[in-house]
């Protein structure tokens, strides 16, 4: 039999115990995706998936882009064991002009396929739809029993117990959406901003963790590309072992004082292996607390030293705006510059071509004038002046003509009239 003093085991006990009743929040790699995703691109650790999904190793596809008429889910493989907890989802959509389709985010007792984007209708749990109606994105809370059927109500969106805006589609940026539960409390996040709360929810522990997502007609792509669970673990009042001093009587004034025993009282063995394991795991916990602490200070501290930096980079931006302004407008300034003297470079050319155009012009009117006044004047008085000359020379070429074709008759006649003799 282990021989104890009751004193030390009950001090270090109340102090682990108040230390214990703080909360412990650690991020549950079963219940987050891992990192890569799926270095295969078949199968992710600790996630089932269903429909359509299709693994990457930076992301997982709930539904492909340009492929309309597809559902797609994956599901945690271990329930949520924690009273609280809380999610982040990273997701980023895109598709066509007009929405088609829509995602959730489950906390739901099974892991069925069905019409609801992807998961089945009349689910017990929690559903956190994101989709759009009318044209506007909306992020609502939804909770069943197992006896609702969703998928056939005519206006689901007015069965939300909560609901925000958000603009989700084709933003090109990644959003964060983050589900905080605890007991009696609901909290919705969107990139570190409230969309809605609730402090009348109360939701069981033991069930499972899915994401889900649908298109229609105009496919939408669904990507997600991380979800992180933090379980938040509190010591309850009912669990918590139950510690009482022992008081001694006061000694009685007339007797003499009695000689109190030194001997320790005796522990039983299965008393101090449960104080022990009590103790066990409460050092466990301190153990991951140091740690979160210690690697908050550190990311505080690189925060700290990357600050300057931002600082100089800011500095830097600032002088290199003042720079390209000022370039710009010295650009502006000889563009301007050099398109005025193009102009007027453009318009002396003109004049100067439109100048030797009416030159070559009044030349030319002044050459053909005068040739064809004195070309008329020229051949008349050739003919005048050459009187006989001339008209004995026509006569002389008539005459030779007329000879040349009188002596081609008189021989074409000849010998057309002779006669060969032959022996």
């Amino acid at each position: 039999m282990i021989q104890l003093r009751p004193r030390q085991i009950i001090a270090h006990a109340i102090a682990l115990l108040v230390v214990g009743n703080n909360f412990a929040e650690a991020n549950d790699a079963s219940l987050s995706f891992p990192n890569p995703v799926s270095p295969n691109r078949v199968t992710m650790s600790g996630w089932d998936k269903q429909g359509s999904v299709k693994l990457e190793s930076d992301r997982v596809f709930l539904t492909s882009p340009g492929e309309q008429g597809q559902s797609g889910a994956v599901w945690s493989q271990r329930s949520v064991p924690y009273s609280e907890w809380s999610v982040e989802l990273v997701f980023r959509v895109s598709g066509s002009d007009r929405p088609s389709g829509g995602m959730a985010l489950w906390y739901t007792a099974s892991r069925d396929e069905g019409p609801v984007y992807g998961a089945r209708d009349y689910w017990d749990g929690l559903g956190i739809m994101i989709d759009s109606i009318g044209g506007q994105g909306h992020v609502r809370g939804h909770l069943n029993d197992g006896s609702i059927g969703f998928a056939s109500l005519p206006s689901p969106q007015s069965q939300a117990f909560n609901q925000c805006q958000l603009r989700y589609r084709n933003t090109g940026a990644m959003i964060m959406l983050k589900l905080t539960v605890g007991p009696e409390f609901l909290k919705v996040e969107v990139d570190g901003r409230p969309c809605f709360e609730s402090h009348d929810v109360q939701l069981p522990p033991d069930y499972f963790i899915g994401v889900s997502g649908a298109s229609f007609d105009n496919p939408d792509s669904f990507e997600i590309f991380s979800l992180s669970t933090t379980g938040t673990s509190t010591a309850r009042s009912d669990t918590a072992p139950k510690v009482k001093l022992d008081q001694q009587p006061p000694p009685r004034r007339n007797s003499p004082p009695q000689r109190q025993s030194q001997r320790p009282a005796a522990v039983s063995d299965s008393g101090v292996q449960e104080l022990a394991d009590q103790i066990a795991a409460l050092q466990k916990l301190l153990e991951m607390t140091t740690q979160k602490v210690v690697s908050l200070r550190e990311e505080v501290e690189s925060l700290h030293s990357i600050k300057p930096l931002i600082e100089r980079l800011d500095q830097k931006l600032g002088r290199v705006e003042s720079v390209v302004g000022r370039t710009e407008a010295q650009f502006h300034g000889a563009t301007a510059n050099m398109h005025e003297s193009t102009k007027q470079n453009i318009a002396s050319e003109i004049t100067r071509l439109t100048e030797k155009l009416d030159k070559i012009d009044s030349l030319f009117k002044e050459h053909t004038t005068s040739l064809v006044g004195t070309l008329p004047d020229t051949i008349s008085e050739a003919i005048t002046k050459g009187g006989s000359s001339i008209w004995f020379v026509l006569l002389v070429f008539i005459l030779i003509q007329g000879g040349i074709v009188t002596a081609y008759v008189i021989y074409k006649k000849r010998r057309d009239g002779f006669h060969p003799k032959y022996l």
